[in-house]
């Protein structure tokens, strides 16, 4: 969860009259106001005091370019004293990133000359990171310091970001070159002989005119910069796809890569020159995020990145989010702004980058200043449609479910239900609960979960609620395995398995699976044959049950291969391969919960593991090391509360209880029988929970509660007489059944 601060064009030094907020009417000559720079270092005094009040601190700070008005010594000097006033929450000097602007080069230097960025180099330099500069880090041949760079490098990485500098400004304010007309001998010639004041005076103003006329302010990232920052970069770690790196990638620069604003400008080289260059490089290494200056403008939007080129076959945009910084330096205008990496304490996840974007107004000297926080979350995440309109489905695509799951837990923009489509790519990294899922999990593993909705035939489930909502025995359970008769059906489209009975559809009343309809499709890629498997659901809950939903479609995939391989269907499915995952939900909904049937682990046991109830109960007649952690596992969650649900044991209990007395009736301990006393003391204190909530349409929350808390203290109670039973094993009585 990375905070960076975003500062730029400071324009620090000798204030001018439009950087001051006073008139002086009466050429005084006096300081009788505060400037630009005044407010800017209100705000980030204020700034660092409201991040000390929230526990934060910053990982990074970026300063994209124009520190100075003119290349002024003075306002370089200034820098360490205006990001002094973060005070403490200013982040180590490696970790502030600093490239120059266009007010922050030489304009008697030509472009590629150490001294173009000496004021530069010499005030940040040594200090704080900076991007590559010419004829110091590079030239013709390639990088001069190959084997690393030290504050030099940069490339900073955060640990959820890798922050990339860039230097846009080395042909700024470049001259002209050699024309057909010897400008000097033209102005020499001006007023020939006459070495009066006067001609003098005219000669030097036609001379600056000139110039300013010929020097032309030009933006570029060389060609020799991108080949060298090319290298660096997979040094870095960015030489994976940036699907599979969990870092959002940034790129900094201090001039814009398109429009940023509707106001006209005409001027000569209004963008960077070599504009499809940085592009291009920007779409193949994957960047994320682009900040800038230069334009004083808020802006904030979306750009598509693609290389220019003549054919649009297999060419595929990427989207970059494009961040200009305000630098209004006024009091209640934008100033600068946070930007937060993974939000919400959320892990990074590779291929589902994410932040949040929180403005900074300038303030008064003294006066506090309010973070946003609460602002909406920007996935910027490849491709991903996320219209504004109600009628517009959802598309989420990535290719593993943790980087999917990831994107659709940041489908909340407006807190309505939309259809959405989701789809990954890598079948197998279903397998696993993605990296965010909500804390607490459930209470098993997802094999076991899916192991336990495709069980053909499943007993705990029965016990809540009958065969309404059971996946595995609609699919697999009666006349024949549905999966394997829609391999046969392949190519074809008919190739479905469906989870409705039709006398079930269409009627309000009825109880059946919001999983509805498996579709198999053959996908053929060059030589290869895939199996792509899509899941059809009325309403599919986005936070809990989604990664179950997708895991089932995974097993589902594997017991169909299964059938081709062995001969079923289409010839040439018996080398198919695992294609994608599709989920469609007519609504995707936000519920946060786990539904009942989920179940605790002692009802999934008797489905998966039926013979472990018996083992626990063996295990409390003959006590061994093992035998308080066995137990204390299968009693893990009882009581404790899921979304609107509580977790309350059933036909696990039921069978518990059965198969103590079974050792019961041979032993004449008394610890056991109190043990045996607890834990039918608990069946019906679950009997008694889930017959007062199974009458309430909604559980109250003041029930859930309560109920919770006595099935808490039951648990405790069947623990506290399994140790007297341990102990009394240990100490050689007569805890076993002889």
């Amino acid at each position: 969860m990375s905070l960076i601060l975003h500062l730029s064009d400071l324009h620090l030094g000798s204030p001018s009259p439009g950087q001051q907020d006073y008139e002086d009417k009466f050429g005084t000559g006096e300081d009788a106001g505060i400037s630009d720079r005044d407010h800017l270092a209100h705000t980030l005094s204020a700034l660092g005091s409201a991040l000390r009040r929230d526990g934060r601190g910053l990982d990074a700070v970026v300063v994209s370019g124009d520190l100075t008005k003119g290349n002024q010594p003075d306002g370089y000097a200034e820098l360490d004293d205006m990001l002094a006033q973060l005070r403490d929450c200013l982040p180590s000097p490696d970790r502030v990133l600093v490239v120059p602007g266009n007010h922050d080069v030489d304009r008697e230097v030509h472009p590629g000359e150490p001294a173009k960025l000496k004021g530069f180099r010499e005030a940040v330099r040594g200090k704080y990171r900076t991007p590559l500069l010419k004829g110091i880090d590079y030239g013709d041949s390639g990088l001069r310091n190959p084997r690393g760079f030290g504050k030099v490098d940069p490339v900073l990485d955060i640990g959820d970001a890798a922050i990339v500098g860039f230097n846009s400004s080395d042909w700024c304010w470049t001259e002209e070159g050699t024309t057909k007309t010897d400008w000097e001998e033209v102005v020499t010639s001006l007023r020939s002989g006459d070495d009066s004041e006067e001609a003098q005076t005219l000669r030097a103003t036609l001379r600056e005119e000139l110039f300013w006329l010929r020097t032309k302010d030009i933006p570029k990232v060389d060609q020799g910069q991108l080949d060298a920052l090319d290298a660096l970069l997979d040094r870095a770690g960015m030489d994976i796809p940036v699907d599979e790196d969990p870092r959002l990638r940034v790129a900094v620069l201090h001039h814009p890569i398109g429009v940023v604003s509707s106001r006209e400008e005409i001027k000569d080289f209004e963008t960077i020159t070599n504009l499809a260059a940085v592009r291009t490089f920007l779409y193949h290494r994957g960047f994320h995020l682009v900040l800038h200056g230069h334009k004083h403008n808020p802006f904030a939007g979306w750009d598509w990145l693609a290389p220019p080129r003549d054919d649009l076959d297999d060419l595929v945009p990427r989207r970059a989010l494009v961040l200009g910084a305000p630098a209004r330096f006024k009091i209640d205008q934008r100033i600068c702004r946070l930007i937060e990496i993974c939000p919400d304490d959320a892990s990074p996840v590779a291929g589902a980058p994410r932040l949040r974007v929180v403005p900074i107004d300038g303030v008064e000297q003294g006066e506090a200043l309010e973070l946003e926080f609460d602002a909406p979350v920007k996935s910027l995440a490849q491709p991903f449609v996320n219209s504004g309109s109600h009628d517009t489905p959802w598309v989420v695509e990535a290719e593993t479910a943790d980087a999917a799951y990831q994107q659709l837990r940041d489908l909340r923009a407006d807190g309505s239900s939309r259809a959405v489509v989701s789809v990954v790519e890598d079948p197998a990294s279903a397998r696993k609960l993605p990296s965010n899922y909500p804390a607490p999990g459930p209470a098993s593993s997802l094999a076991d979960l899916v192991e336990w909705w495709q069980n053909p035939r499943p007993e705990a489930i029965h016990s809540f609620s009958g065969p309404e909502f059971n996946h595995g025995e609609r699919l697999y359970f009666g006349r024949e395995d549905a999966v394997v008769r829609a391999v046969r059906a392949l190519p074809s489209s008919k190739a479905i398995a469906l989870l409705v009975w039709p006398d079930e559809a269409g009627d309000d009343e009825q109880e059946f699976p919001a999983f509805t309809m498996v579709q198999l499709q053959q996908r053929h890629v060059k030589h290869e044959v895939y199996l792509d498997v899509v899941g059809v659901f009325r309403k599919q809950d986005l936070d809990y049950w989604w990664p179950v939903n997708m895991a089932e479609l995974e097993q589902i995939q594997r017991r169909a291969l299964d059938a081709a391989h062995e001969g079923e269907g289409d010839e040439e499915l018996r080398d198919a391969k695992a294609g994608r995952l599709i989920s469609m939900t007519s609504i995707g909904a936000h519920e946060n919960t786990i539904p009942q049937m989920a179940g605790t682990a002692l009802d999934r046991a008797v489905d998966l593991r039926p013979q472990q109830v018996y083992y626990l109960a063996y295990l409390a007649a003959h006590p061994g090391p093992s035998t308080e952690a066995q137990w204390k596992a299968a009693l893990k969650g009882i009581g404790d509360r899921e979304g609107s649900g509580l977790l309350i044991p059933s036909i696990g209990i039921q069978r518990l209880v059965a198969a103590i007395e079974v050792h019961l009736e041979g032993s004449s301990s008394p610890r056991f029988r109190k043990l045996a006393r607890e834990v039918t003391e608990l069946r019906d204190e679950a009997a008694r929970a889930e017959r007062v909530l199974r009458g309430q349409d909604t559980p109250d929350p003041g029930d859930l509660d309560a109920r919770g808390e006595e099935l808490h203290g039951r648990v405790a109670k069947v623990e506290s007489a399994l140790r007297g039973v341990v102990r009394e094993a240990a100490k050689g009585g007569s805890g076993d059944d002889g």
